[in-house]
Order: C-alpha cells, then structure tokens, then sequence
C-alpha cells in the first residue's frame, strides 16, 4: 500500500515538475513571438510613413514639373 502511494505521489511530483517546466517554455516562446510581433508592427509603421512621405514628394514634383512644363509653352510661345 505504502508503496502504491509513493509511486502515486512521484507520478503527482513529476507531472508537477513536467507542467512547470513545459508551462515555462511555452511563456518564453509567447513572448519571443509577440516581441517579434512588436518588431514587424514597428517596421510596418516605419515603411507606412515612408511610403506617405514619398507619396507627397511624388506629388510635390509632379506639381513642380506642371509649372515647368506651363513656363516652358508659354516661352515658346512668345
């Protein structure tokens, strides 16, 4: 009997230990995967900004070129 209840309570102790350890790796995988989340949002905004900033230079030019192109007809045309 003694023994059935020791080799119980190792079973109880060891899946302890076992769900311990394992809970642990699964904590530091979560938050490897939301830091590199972290990491691909921060990026993510980053490229955001400057897509929005190119896109304005682009604008920016276009106009420039739209007055250049008005001040070259109407030198030619004088």
């Amino acid at each position: 009997m003694i023994l059935a209840l020791a080799f119980l309570a190792g079973m109880a102790i060891g899946g302890g230990i076992v769900g311990y350890v394992l809970s642990r790796r699964w904590q530091q995988q979560v938050q490897e995967a939301e830091l590199s989340l972290q990491q691909i949002a921060d990026q993510h905004h980053a490229l955001e900004q400057q897509k929005q900033s190119d896109r304005q230079r682009i604008a920016d030019l276009e106009y420039q070129l739209g007055e250049a192109q008005k001040d070259l007809r109407a030198a030619r045309s004088r």
